[in-house]
């Protein structure tokens, strides 16, 4: 691949895929703060937005580190996948339980 076309899909992938991935990391921490930690929904709220800039940032160095830029847009996708599929599951307990 050319070096200023990897350049640019990295470069995207620090942008958008980590807002993505800080969105999906946000929206999981908050069951798994309220049910493994105990805390109240408003703590865990606040806990997960705080939480999400580090994985944003994590994200974001990540996209330059790896070998290819595919690599990083398959391992965004995929984690971002597992914390959708943690959000998913905790409101599908919720309407069960109603």
């Amino acid at each position: 691949m050319n070096y200023k076309l990897s350049i640019t899909f990295r470069a995207l992938a620090a942008i958008f895929g980590s807002y993505g991935f800080a969105v999906a990391s946000s929206f999981a921490l908050v069951p798994i703060f309220m049910h493994v930690f105990g805390c109240f929904k408003a703590d865990a709220v606040y806990l997960g937005t705080i939480f999400s800039y580090v994985f944003y940032f994590v994200c974001v160095i990540f996209s330059f580190s790896r070998s290819s830029a595919l690599l990083v847009w398959r391992d965004i996708a995929f984690v971002s996948s597992v914390f959708c599929l943690i959000h998913l599951m905790y409101f599908r307990q919720i309407q069960v339980q109603k």
